[in-house]
């Protein structure tokens, strides 16, 4: 038995035919369709773009690998690779600042001192820096520090502390040993501090305070022999002085003592010259000389005609 199943009709009594709207549905799906598929190729045009074309800064190389097999070294400005088939490894080049900061160290003369280092270094391979180097940055700093100890090993501590051009130049002169095989430059080295331990410095200190309370000593030792000898000199020559003053007074004394003596002599020769052959008067006014001699002078030594001496005679009283 085979059943028929008739549709039932469906009259509208009035309003639009929905026909129209779906076509107007239609297009807009169409259209939305096609607005976002362009746009959609659009993002993918732009991110191909973006990686096949790609832009180098004056202050970089890049390193242009194929498959992972290098290229070329590409200069500043801008190229073109071929996306997920090539990389671009971006190497900075300008000059860098790396600082080794208070690294100890044993000198010569077996102190350990607390060095200080900066110093600058630019790419001069970007190849054999980023290729044939793992963790350059961390390699070159470990080298710096390790030529730093090196040098100031051969230093004494004097020298480490007062000879930093020196230094300087030395510590140069073995990191240029390496720039090749890093693909470096290096551009400056300086020394930023070297100093010993606390105690060693304490030590340097008291000697120094020792130093400068010796030359101070020293000073007022040659200051007080100066004074000394000065006073000495003074003395010297006030007592020359003196010496002369009293030689001179003495013999100026003598001399008139002599020349008094000579006078006297000589006015008693012209006197007993001038009594020869007076007589009588003139014995008498020898007489009175004699007197006059003995009056003034309180003591006479005469000598007998044997030539033997009486004792000394006063003639003064007392009284005079």
């Amino acid at each position: 038995m085979t059943q028929t199943t008739m549709a039932p009709d469906v009259h509208y009594s009035g309003g639009k035919s929905p026909e129209p709207a779906l076509g107007l549905l239609e297009r807009l799906f169409k259209l939305a369709t096609i607005v976002l598929a362009a746009i959609i190729v659009l993002v993918l045009l732009v991110l191909i773009g973006r990686s096949a074309i790609y832009k180098i800064h004056a202050y970089e190389r890049g390193l242009h690998l194929r498959g992972g097999r290098f290229i070329a070294v590409d200069e500043p400005g801008w190229h073109v690779q071929i996306p997920l088939v090539d990389t671009v490894i971006i190497v900075k080049v300008n000059e860098r600042l790396g600082y080794v900061e208070r690294v100890s160290a044993m000198t010569s003369d077996d102190v350990t001192m607390d060095v200080s280092l900066q110093y600058t270094y630019r790419v001069s391979d970007p190849q054999r820096f980023a290729l044939e180097v793992d963790d350059p940055e961390r390699i070159i700093f470990e080298f710096v520090q390790g030529k730093l100890r090196d040098v100031v090993n051969t230093k004494e501590m004097t020298e480490v502390m007062h000879s930093r051009a020196d230094m300087n130049n030395e510590v140069m002169a073995a990191l240029r040993e390496k720039e090749q095989q890093y693909g470096v430059e290096f551009v400056t080295v300086q020394i930023q501090s070297a100093s010993p331990p606390e105690e060693v410095v304490m030590a340097i200190k008291d000697r120094m305070v020792a130093v400068q309370r010796q030359e101070q000593a020293q000073a007022e030792a040659a200051q007080r022999r100066t004074l000394a000898d000065a006073e000495f000199y003074a003395a010297q020559k006030k007592a020359e002085g003196s010496a002369y003053e009293i030689t001179a007074l003495a013999e100026a004394d003598a001399q008139r003592i002599a020349l008094t003596s000579a006078a006297e002599r000589e006015a008693m020769q012209a006197l007993l010259t001038a009594l020869q052959g007076k007589g009588e008067l003139g014995e008498k006014y020898l007489q009175l000389l004699i007197a006059q001699q003995l009056k003034d002078n309180s003591k006479w030594i005469i000598s007998g005609g044997s030539g033997e001496t009486v004792p000394v005679i006063e003639l003064r009283t007392s009284g005079e």
